[in-house]
């Protein structure tokens, strides 16, 4: 899943490759917003009334997630925003972000964590509605069809605290992430595994390096990446964090703001800044505007806008080569990334196999132009030399399902290694005093450290690793993980440096060594796994075996030979083992969300997502009853289909009816309860039922009396033939009884047709089609066994048993079996002797 700032993408791997996930409007790009009301409205739900109820709509929760009210960057961003912030107490220490909103009339605040563990769930349900699509359970529910295997696409830029805070909002919505993986790292795979299925990189002697530009909503990213045959390398990664495609709209809403207030000075009551809802109508025409002017060879754009504010207009027309003008300040940005990667790589441009270019910000014509300059490609080929061979959209999405295809237990996939790089180098750091000795194991394994910290991950290592600091303590001391001075050139301006403490319980009194074990898990996160106890035991040497007795001269040598090795055994010294001992610590960090807090949060969600579940079923019986209303309304009418199976009391009091429903559903029934529509919609459904009853079996009544008629017919044409010789096994009394039972069906079946042609359709019938069915079925039950008896098989007289006589036992030399086997046959009349051999002629 790629979860952008303002548009999400699903998508799953399956047997036949990736596919991306339509939402409920067969769209493949999902608003990331949530509209709070009497209860909640997702993704394309939410954007309908984002202008008119912008006060209660979340947007932008991509970029507050896991910051702090007074962090730089989130007091920048909640300006953008307009939205009322409130701060949220956490147990850990910081104060978090909230959003002031009305929900279900009363005034609620909403994490950013919680509202991104919404907006996670909502996308995880339009998954789950497809696989429902095939399924044929209907008992199952999109809950609980959640898929289980995710894999989110977040940005490399995000600090240890914005990663646990996503993860958070996950956790409280009950969704188990396996991975969060970086954007570019995403799109890299997505490109380089389709390229090693096709073994693009098997003949290269050097890893093949390619140039991936990310640019969306809200951010820039570069990143170089080396591919080998079943590998990628990240070899360097860096950012612009407030550089996006916003940054492009902005400029077109001040320049359309200007051109108004320019018009319309001193008309205007306040200026068009103060206005929220109107700075909105402008952005989503500001967008537009450059889109229109992104493709190559459009010279202009125009600019029609109705009622912006005061019941004023505007039209006008933005001309390119202005815009182009006016964004000169953002292109001068592009290059410091692409340089700074291309230096940190020691790579120049002629090195890179490709540029891709990934993000919907990336159509526009001047950017590729400054990239393609920037880069030193031919402006004049197609797509000015970058590539673009994946989809600038679905890429990031793409290469998260295909990770999630490889870490799931329930796809086997070939493997394909990912060597990621960390985005900023991490300390350890400790109290210098009682300090007698470091160790750091791992990539330093073996080196002395005088200082109190030591760099443990340093910038570009890959993850997830593991790695060990030694050092000499008594009692409990503390360890602090934080971002090391050295990030300062990529590290984001204003954001909090300390990662976690970690306190570890040591036994007190004598200095002991003590080995810290630190982990990068797969998402990049760092945390403790294990803090030991490492001491020298002596373990004494096994005792020699006792002499034994034995006597003799044979035995002397032996025995002298076990004395000298019992007396070499007693000279060997005791031997040294090392034996480590897990020790008791905790983590704290200033931002973390305990489980009491996660637990109220997620009581909070259940209750939200019942309340979601009642508005849902209550919207769906007021649109049955709204539905209904109107298909019965066209069928009683004088040119309906019902309309002559209705009396004239029907014709009456019926529409009349219809009519007060309808006006009782647009007014005071507007907000009613389920349960209201629900009794609203049996009422009529009375009244139409009678004369859709007459409708149905009116039409139905033919076929069901044809086949009626030609059962009789057919069980008549039966009886007649019983004198043939086939039916002899068929007994009078059997004959009989289906003869009485056509005759009464047939006179039961003209008798009532008879009664049933004397009324008007209009009537409720004499006769209706289920009895006729029956009577049928009846008649089937009385014949049917008779005409398919089975002709009973005919007796087979017994032959008598004739008794055998025994024969005499004749006594025969053994012969071998050649012999027996060809011995002549003895003859019936040969006058045989016992023990006489048969005499021939």
């Amino acid at each position: 899943m790629d979860f952008g700032v303002k548009n999400a993408v699903i998508a799953a791997a399956g047997r036949g490759g990736v596919d991306v996930i339509l939402n409920g409007n067969s769209n493949r790009l999902n608003p990331c917003m949530i509209g709070f009301d009497k209860s909640r409205t997702f993704g394309e739900g939410a954007s309908t009334t984002a202008t008119s109820n912008f006060k209660n709509t979340i947007v932008g929760m991509k970029r507050l997630v896991g910051l702090t009210m007074n962090d730089p960057r989130a007091v920048k961003e909640m300006k953008l925003i307009p939205l009322t912030f409130s701060p949220i107490k956490r147990s850990a220490g910081s104060d978090t972000i909230g959003v002031k909103l009305m929900y279900n009339d009363q005034e609620s605040i909403i994490s950013v964590e919680h509202a991104v563990g919404m907006m996670v769930k909502h996308l995880g349900t339009i998954a789950a509605a497809k696989t429902l699509s095939g399924n044929h359970d209907s008992k199952a529910s999109e809950e609980s069809m959640l898929p289980s295997d995710w894999v989110i696409a977040i940005p490399g830029y995000y600090t240890d605290a914005q990663k646990r805070a996503f993860l958070s909002g996950c956790d409280i919505v009950g969704i188990s992430v396996l991975r969060l993986i970086n954007e570019t790292t995403a799109s890299a795979l997505a490109f380089g595994i389709f390229k090693d299925i096709r073994k693009e990189f098997n003949n290269l002697e050097k890893p093949s390096h390619v140039m991936f530009i990310d640019m969306g909503h809200s951010s820039y990213s570069v990143a170089i990446v080396g591919f080998e045959p079943g590998k990628l390398s990240v070899k360097s990664a860096h950012y612009d964090t407030d550089l996006g495609g916003r940054d492009f709209d902005q400029i077109i809403t001040n320049w359309i703001i200007t051109q108004f207030e320019t018009k319309f000075k001193n008309k205007l009551s306040s200026r068009v800044s103060d206005k929220p809802k109107v700075v909105l109508k402008i952005m989503a025409a500001a967008e537009k505007a450059k889109k229109t002017l992104s493709p190559a060879g459009v010279q202009e754009a125009r600019i029609n806008m109705e009622c912006i504010m005061d019941d004023f207009d505007l039209s006008a027309t933005l001309k390119n080569v202005d815009y182009e003008s006016m964004c000169q300040p953002l292109l001068d940005r592009l290059e410091a990334p692409i340089r700074r990667c291309l230096a940190e790589t020691g790579l120049s441009c002629s090195d890179l196999s490709s540029v891709e270019i990934v993000g919907g910000a990336t159509r526009v014509a001047c950017l590729k132009r400054k990239l393609a300059s920037i880069l030193g490609l031919n402006v004049n080929s197609p797509n000015m030399g970058l590539s673009t061979t994946m989809n600038a959209d679905e890429a990031v999405a793409r290469g998260a399902a295909l990770q999630s295809a490889i870490l799931s237990p329930r796809f086997k996939v070939k493997a394909y290694e990912i060597a990621e790089a960390q985005a900023y180098p991490i300390k350890i750091a400790w109290d210098e005093e009682g300090q007698s000795g470091i160790e750091v194991e791992g990539e330093t394994e073996g080196n002395a450290f005088p200082t109190n910290s030591v760099v443990m991950f340093d910038r570009g290592s890959n993850y997830p690793s593991v790695k060990r600091v030694t050092l000499r303590r008594s009692g409990e001391f503390s360890v602090v993980a934080s971002y090391d001075e050295s990030a300062s050139a990529c590290f984001p301006a204003g954001a909090p440096r300390e990662i976690a403490i970690l306190k570890i319980r040591a036994p007190p009194g004598v200095e002991n060594k003590i080995r810290v074990n630190v982990k990068q898990d797969i998402n990049g996160c760092t945390t403790l796994s294990s803090a030991q106890l490492v001491e020298e035991v002596i373990v004494e040497p096994e005792a020699p075996p006792k002499d034994v007795e034995t006597t003799g001269a044979d035995n002397q040598a032996d025995n002298g030979e076990e004395k000298k090795a019992v007396e070499e055994t007693k000279e060997v010294a005791p031997k040294k083992k090392i034996k480590k001992t897990n020790l008791e610590f905790s983590i704290s960090r200033s931002m973390q969300w305990m489980k009491p807090e996660i637990d109220a949060a997620f009581e909070v969600e259940v209750s939200m997502s019942n309340a979601d579940r009642i508005t849902k079923e209550t919207s769906d019986k007021r649109n049955e009853l709204e539905s209904y209303i109107y298909d019965i309304r066209d069928k009683v009418s004088s040119y309906g289909a019902l309309f002559a199976y209705c009396n004239e009391e029907e014709k009456k009091n019926f529409p009349s009816a219809l009519e007060t429903t309808e006006n009782w559903l647009y007014e005071e029934g507007f907000d009613a309860s389920k349960t209201v529509y629900a009794d609203k919609l049996s009422e009529i459904q009375k009244l139409g039922n009678t004369i859709e009853r007459r409708f149905s079996e009116a039409t139905s009544r033919p076929t069901a009396v044809s086949t009626l008629q030609r059962s009789v017919e057919k069980y008549k044409s039966f009886l007649n033939s019983c004198n043939d010789e086939k039916y002899a096994h068929i007994t009078a009394e059997e004959q009989q009884a289906c003869h009485d039972k056509c005759d009464e069906v047939s006179s039961w079946m003209y008798d009532t047709l008879d009664k049933q042609g004397s009324i008007p359709i209009n009537v409720d019938p004499v006769v209706t089609v289920s009895e006729i069915n029956a009577k049928s079925y009846e008649l089937s039950n009385v014949v049917s066994p008779v005409m398919h008896k089975p002709i009973p098989k005919p007796k087979v007289e017994e032959k008598p048993k004739v008794e055998e006589k025994p024969k005499a036992e004749e006594k025969t030399e053994e012969k071998p079996p050649e012999t027996m086997d060809t011995e002549t046959p003895k003859s019936e009349d040969a006058d045989v002797k016992e023990g006489v051999p048969m005499q021939t002629d």
